[in-house]
């Protein structure tokens, strides 16, 4: 499984005594900890999100150990599904020769990807494909990038709790799971969820912007 420590993360958190989630630095973030005891049993777990930027050091409970083996399965089930994406269609056929570094038929993976430059060994540029699009309306993808900058905006004014709550609702998350992450009921997670609706919608951006 991949290293998620070595990742550059955009924020840092680390949960207190009392369960808040406050930002820290990453050598903070990463420091080491006791070992486990048998006062606390519980050894020191990590919450990724290299997506969304952002690492948590959670507090050794049993809590943080059901959130750790959750997060853990979501990476290794995402590592699976990039590396069966890209792996090599001629693996382990009668078309390998076994030495990846001097295959004729390199880089033929299952998915190919439109907007990622390629080189030729003979050449030193390197070229692009643009496919092109005549239904494309210009005012539209103006109008969708202002839209995502407004959106991050109004992310970004979020509390840490908030972001993890948003990104949650955007993995489509169980309830339960979700509860357990933000250390609250299953209707706790329901009324988190109006009152966040209400921030969005109040922020004067996005408001101006879904009013036009």
């Amino acid at each position: 499984m991949k290293n998620y420590q070595r990742v550059n993360y955009r924020k840092y958190y680390a949960q207190d005594e009392n369960g808040n989630y406050v930002e820290v630095d990453r050598k903070t973030c990463f420091a080491s900890s006791e070992p486990p005891t048998e006062d606390n049993p519980y050894k020191q777990r990590w919450f990724y999100d290299e997506e969304a930027g952002y690492v948590v050091r959670l507090s050794r409970t049993k809590e943080s150990e059901d959130i750790h083996r959750f997060n853990s399965t979501s990476l290794k089930r995402e590592e699976r599904y990039r590396n069966r994406k890209f792996a090599c269609i001629y693996k382990d056929t009668n078309k390998c020769n076994q030495d990846c570094d001097r295959c004729k038929c390199k880089n033929t993976s299952r998915t190919v990807e439109l907007d990622k430059n390629w080189a030729n060994d003979n050449d030193e540029k390197d070229s692009f494909f643009t496919p092109a699009d005549d239904s494309q309306d210009i005012l539209n993808i103006l109008e969708d990038k202002e839209l995502r900058s407004i959106l991050q905006s109004a992310f970004e004014s979020l509390s840490f709790e908030d972001q993890l709550l948003f990104n949650c609702l955007i993995e489509k998350k169980a309830k339960k799971v979700v509860a357990k992450l933000l250390g609250i009921t299953v209707d706790g997670v329901r009324y988190r969820e109006l009152q966040l609706r209400k921030k969005l919608l109040s922020n004067k951006n996005l408001k101006d912007f879904l009013e036009k």
